[in-house]
């Protein structure tokens, strides 16, 4: 079995005769311009035999890329799990599909190679390749964001199917914007990427250890963003102690062999033939490099009033399908919602439970809110008229959020906007800030006595790390809660200019207009 890293999470497998690749993306960006393919890909593998299979873990457009696809040639079979959804646009490109069942055993060709695409968490899937002498086992994303109960069962059924697995490729990238696209007065922006990347690798060695296989490969996070506002996460989230160090540096590495990759690395029947490893991102580099594209992912077209009213009357339909919930928020608060190239913005108001979207020009609008978001209108229109299209805002990385105060940001303001664009009519009732605080820890302190304490990976507060704060485990850094949050699938600053939002939203700050907060 020979097994290339193109790039990212594509991989292409080689074994008696066939060829399969996985997850192809390196076509332009995805998750409109923010995600960016980075180190470059290395296609030349594919250059003169195209594949006979591509396996699609999962929708996200980094690992189901429709530009990317759309340079193969339709005779070419797409693998994928039974029910994901997939099938009809596929097929619509002209594709011949093949769904998988979870306990289906696929033979691939003639000539003993099987197929196994099993579902995990959170609409992903993994895929194990044998050809009855070596076991590959690809687990993209599917894994390394689960509940620790899930990874076990995964690990322990992996293990019973194949005693012996000879490679593991698994994602450790945050794939999220938390808690990256926050901003809190006093955060340490660096600390904080750097504390949720470590975690994640931390989950990538845990894994590693659990399934034992000869060879260790962490990928599937070859992602950069090049829009100004987020260009500082690049350095701290890929120069974070690497995930293969951390497994290599315990004592649950045993014979597993760990190699940090970069495209256009090449292992054959175990003997690495290419070895290119993974090198730092370096932000001038990345300037240099990809400066064409840095210039077209901060080019932000003109945004007309019209617009402005139709996405008005969008997030009027959803905040009147999710209202009741929306008014058990037992605090006040202003949201202005503001857009790129606009002068006009939207605010959401909360007064005693009466909930009010209005359009008002921006510099009024960011006059004593305690939460401004930042997003491109296109990205928010995208989100409240396509199918999942809230991706675009909470998994790529397309929305900002500026706390006015640590308060505000410890009430969770932005889980309002969260509930409003994506129209959820019936989440948990709210409970008053101090049942709720205390119910909170009993459940935590019960959990960890029982041992199945389970972090959770969109708390806020207890992800940001703040100037002059000592570094501690997020998982006992517990926090009040009005709304709990619930939404997958992520005086530092990040540059020496200010933020244009936090300079505007200052100024209500300082006339003492930070009056409102929410958390949930």
């Amino acid at each position: 079995m020979k097994i290339s890293f193109i790039g990212h999470a594509s991989i292409l497998i080689e074994t008696r005769g066939l060829r399969i690749l996985s997850d192809p993306w390196w076509t332009g960006p995805c998750f409109g311009a923010q995600w960016w393919n980075f180190p470059p890909a290395d296609i030349s593998p594919l250059a003169d035999h195209k594949p006979d299979y591509i396996y699609l873990s999962h929708g996200h457009h980094d690992h189901l890329h429709p530009g990317t696809l759309s340079r193969f040639e339709r005779t070419t079979k797409i693998l994928v799990a039974r029910d994901m959804g997939l099938v009809a646009g596929l097929r619509e490109q002209g594709f011949e599909v093949i769904e998988i069942g979870p306990n289906e055993l696929l033979k691939l060709g003639n000539e003993g190679v099987t197929s196994r695409i099993i579902p995990t968490h959170g609409d992903d899937t993994l895929m194990v390749i044998s050809d009855g002498e070596e076991v590959c086992v690809n687990l993209n994303d599917s894994l390394h964001s689960a509940p620790t109960r899930v990874q076990e069962n995964f690990t322990r059924r992996l293990r019973q199917l194949h005693p012996i697995i000879d490679y593991v490729f698994c994602g450790y990238g945050i794939a999220s914007h938390f808690p990256n696209c926050y901003r809190i007065p006093g955060k340490d922006y660096a600390a904080t990427a750097a504390a949720r990347q470590q975690y994640f690798n931390a989950q990538w060695s845990a894994l590693m250890a659990g399934l034992k296989p000869r060879f260790a490969f962490p990928f599937a996070a070859d992602v950069v963003f090049l829009e100004e506002e987020l260009f500082w996460v690049n350095e701290p989230t890929h120069n974070s102690q690497r995930p293969v160090e951390i497994l290599t540096g315990s004592n649950l590495a045993g014979d597993v062999t760990t190699v940090d990759i970069a495209p256009g690395f090449v292992i054959n029947q175990g003997s690495i033939t290419q070895d290119n490893r993974r090198e730092p991102v370096r932000a001038d580099t990345l300037r240099l490099q990809m400066r064409e594209n840095i210039l077209r992912a901060n080019r932000h077209g003109t945004v007309e009033s019209k617009q402005i009213s139709e996405v008005h009357k969008l997030l009027q339909e959803r905040l009147t399908s999710c209202q009741t919930y929306l008014s058990t928020c037992p605090v006040d608060y202003k949201i202005s919602i503001t857009f790129r190239n606009s002068n006009e913005a939207i605010v959401l108001t909360n007064s005693a439970g009466n909930l009010s979207l209005e359009i008002s020009a921006t510099d009024d609008a960011l006059f004593g809110s305690d939460l401004v978001i930042l997003t491109r209108l296109a990205y928010l229109r995208w989100a409240l008229t396509r199918p999942h299209g809230d991706e675009i805002l909470f998994v790529g990385s397309g929305v900002i959020f500026d706390y006015s105060s640590q308060e505000s940001a410890r009430r969770n303001l932005h889980v309002e906007f969260i509930r409003l664009v994506r129209g959820q009519a019936d989440p948990p009732r709210s409970k008053p800030i101090e049942k709720t605080t205390i119910k909170f820890r009993m459940k935590q302190w019960l959990k960890r006595v029982i041992g199945r304490e389970e972090r959770d990976l969109y708390d806020l507060m207890a992800w940001t790390r703040f100037s002059g704060q000592q570094k501690s485990d997020p998982a006992s850094e517990l926090s009040g809660d009005v709304h709990r949050s619930s939404y997958p699938t992520e005086s530092a600053s990040p540059t020496d200019e200010p933020s244009p939002i936090r300079t505007r939203t200052a100024v209500g700050a300082a006339v003492g207009e930070e009056r409102f907060a929410r958390k949930g």
